[in-house]
């Protein structure tokens, strides 16, 4: 019986039954098991919890501060606006008198130099000052030439002097012929009919038995030649 109750554990004998040392073993297994286990759960549920809770910590400091900002800013925003408020015209409430009494002291009060009168319309003293018109350099007017009244030494048109003689003159017969005349270019003797052009340049406009109507056509102008009394004697 004594040999059965002792058993060896690691080279050491122990007086104890092997199945109440199994049992035993396997409790403190369980015990350790448990513990361990929950511990773990316990370490897990904190640390899970700890971000969510820190956001809300930290956001309520946040939204605090913004809201007086955004009250100070909607109160500088509305005392800059004029606001007109809706007035019922069928309430009766609205007095419709013109208070010109009123109107007259307004006009009466001194406003700024540089504004614009509100009971007169036009520019502003500024704006007139703009348009008023700037006055360019002064250009002397070069005086004009004097015009040649054609006195001595002027050069004026030149003066026609067609070298022929005029010396005869021959009625036509009939009605269809035309007037001819007799001239003396140089000691050539030229005969010529109205229209005809001597020597390319002397147009011979009129033939009458006392004169000769020509026209220099590079000059374009004309003279009139007489007939020469030593040729009709002759």
């Amino acid at each position: 019986m004594s040999a059965m109750a002792q058993t060896k554990i690691f080279g050491v004998r122990v007086g104890v039954d092997p199945k109440i040392l199994v049992g035993g073993l396997i409790a403190v297994a369980a015990t350790l098991f448990w513990y361990n286990s929950r511990g773990d759960d316990e370490r897990s549920a904190p640390a899970a919890n700890v971000p969510a809770a820190a956001p809300a910590v930290a956001a309520a400091p946040l939204s605090r501060s913004r809201l007086p900002a955004t009250r100070r800013a909607s109160a500088a925003n509305d005392r800059a606006t004029l606001r007109f408020r809706a007035i019922d015209a069928t309430s009766g409430k609205i007095d419709p008198t013109l208070r010109l009494d009123l109107l007259q002291k307004l006009q009466t009060l001194q406003t700024a130099q540089s504004g614009r009168s509100l009971f007169e319309a036009g520019l502003t003293p500024q704006e007139q000052v703009k348009l008023t018109p700037i006055k360019g350099p002064i250009i002397p007017v070069a005086p004009h030439p004097a015009v040649d009244s054609g006195g001595p030494g002027s050069a004026g048109p030149p003066v026609v002097n067609i070298p022929l003689k005029y010396y005869g003159f021959v009625k036509p017969q009939g009605r269809s012929e035309i007037n001819r005349g007799f001239f003396l270019d140089g000691d050539n003797i030229v005969i010529a009919l109205e229209g005809q052009t001597i020597s390319n340049r002397y147009l011979v406009v009129a033939l009458t038995p006392g004169s000769a109507r020509l026209e220099d056509t590079q000059l374009k102008q004309g003279q009139t030649l007489t007939v020469v009394p030593e040729a009709t004697a002759q």
